[in-house]
């Protein structure tokens, strides 16, 4: 079957899950109240009162919304290295945020790996789920609380696919449909979850050589499938994997013009319909991008993706550009040459990349602690160029007549340690060293989200900014 008749019969199908899963009739279609079970019954929040200074923000202007509520029970989202993307879900108003931070991070509570959803109505963190509880884990398995299914997936009591090993770093891994409602992530691992940081970890080996004993018999069918999360039901859902595998870590769009999944990795791209049971590859043509570890965004006006960057790549060749991007309707890779001042770097632990769609403006915001700087990059879809001057980040300085010093001495994320220094310099936004950047734009408010907080600290805060107006506004 051709890559774009499958496209077409996998949008159809997808079309017919939406309204299957609506309110009857037109009224479905527009997408009326949803009843939500779960940590998301309600949503989306009633405005809270910083929307109106959201809303009064003048072009390229910034605002401190300080640090969002925590979730009663789970407290607040911790900054996480190399997982700057947190997908928006325009029907929630809010976005996710997830990754591992630290290397095998462990919380204070004994959890490892959580998912965290930012409420941009209400300013708060949402906790999803909490975590893989490793306190509890061998105890869960002796006593049936966890267990291996018929596909070869570690599931709770109730059934529903454990959270469990992300993989590290979200990098650009996750996405969100808004037609079914569903967070996807890409992640790639094994039924019975683990990771190559957990793997050494004594908790780990002894609930693991338990579930080998219950893998007996069994093959591991969901291996390299997605995880997703639904938003209605408030669970987690995993489906076997038919044939084609992507690759791990592979980065993750959803595509509203063909209601597909894109998956790229090693310099393959992958389409496949939401239920991520089947892949096939798209044979898109042209030269892709090399490397991993992109800054990317979705063009929802030209129905295009910006690859930016990429990391553990040999040398760029003479006159190929940083900026690769992928058109969904002609299935090609076009290479566009560096135009203006581009960002210094494009890897998901400095640089946040978004769409613009009010302005049609992509917007790349990067830190470097080593440069001193942290700026706004702006580049013109029509043109093909970037602005020839950033904009500045007009918050963070050291403390007059001091500089970071940087060193064992920093073990606790939230210490920083001071030196005498001739002369105040610039640090990343909010806090001074080693601070991790999230971020997201809702075309709702007209603005652009970034939590910064340091790694697998929960000590952070949300700034807004806006590059320009409205005309109407």
């Amino acid at each position: 079957m051709k890559v774009m008749t499958w496209i077409r019969a996998a949008a159809a199908v997808t079309a017919l899950a939406v309204v299957a899963g609506s309110a009857a009739g037109a009224e479905g279609a527009k997408r009326e109240k949803i009843e939500r079970k779960g940590p998301l019954a309600g949503l989306p929040s009633a405005p809270g009162p910083h929307l109106e200074k959201i809303k009064a923000l003048g072009d390229n202007e910034w605002l401190n919304l300080g640090s969002p509520a925590p979730d009663p029970t789970w407290g607040k989202a911790r900054g996480r290295s190399w997982s700057c993307w947190m997908p928006y879900a325009p029907d929630l108003q809010g976005a996710f945020l997830a990754g591992q931070g630290k290397h095998g991070f462990i919380s204070p509570e004994g959890r490892y790996d959580d998912l965290f959803f930012y409420d941009v109505n209400a300013h708060r963190w949402i906790c999803l789920f909490p975590g893989l509880n490793t306190r509890t884990f061998v105890e869960d398995i002796r006593n049936g609380r966890l267990k291996v299914n018929d596909d070869g997936q570690l599931v709770d009591k109730d059934g529903q696919p454990v959270f469990y090993a992300y993989g590290g770093h979200s990098y650009h891994t996750h996405t969100y449909d808004p037609d079914r409602r569903l967070w996807i992530a890409s992640g790639g691992r094994s039924g019975l979850g683990g990771d190559q940081y957990s793997r050494n970890m004594a908790w780990e080996k002894e609930g693991k050589a338990l579930l080998a004993e219950q893998m007996k018999g069994k093959t591991d069918k969901v291996s390299g499938a997605p995880i997703v999360y639904n938003t209605v039901t408030g669970r987690f859902e995993r489906s076997p994997i038919e044939g084609l595998k992507p690759h791990g870590f592979g980065n993750l769009f959803y595509l509203p013009t063909t209601k597909v999944l894109w998956d790229f990795a090693r310099g393959e791209t992958l389409l496949s319909d939401t239920s991520g049971r089947r892949w096939l590859k798209a044979g898109a043509k042209g030269a892709t991008p090399q490397g991993i570890d992109f800054a990317m965004c979705y063009d929802t006006k030209r129905h295009r993706i910006y690859v930016g960057g990429g990391s553990y790549r040999g040398p760029y060749a003479k006159g190929e550009g940083k900026i690769y991007v992928y058109d969904i309707q002609s299935n090609t890779w076009t290479n566009l040459p560096d135009k203006g001042a581009l960002p210094f770097w494009f890897g998901t632990n400095v640089c946040c990349m978004h769409y613009d769609s009010v302005n049609d403006r992509v917007v790349c915001f990067t830190h470097s602690l080593e440069k001193r700087e942290s700026l706004v990059n702006v580049f013109d879809p029509t043109t093909g160029a970037w602005d020839d001057k950033p904009l500045a980040v007009p918050f963070g300085t050291f403390p007059p007549g001091k500089a970071l010093t940087l060193g064992k001495e920093n073990a606790e994320p939230d210490k920083i340690t001071w030196r005498p220094a001739k002369a105040p310099d610039r640090v990343p936004a909010g806090v001074p060293s080693k601070t991790c950047w999230h971020g997201f734009y809702s075309a709702e408010v007209n603005a652009h989200f970034i939590y910064t907080a340091h790694d697998s600290s929960d000590r952070g805060n949300m700034w807004v900014y806006r590059y320009r107006k409205a005309a109407k506004q």
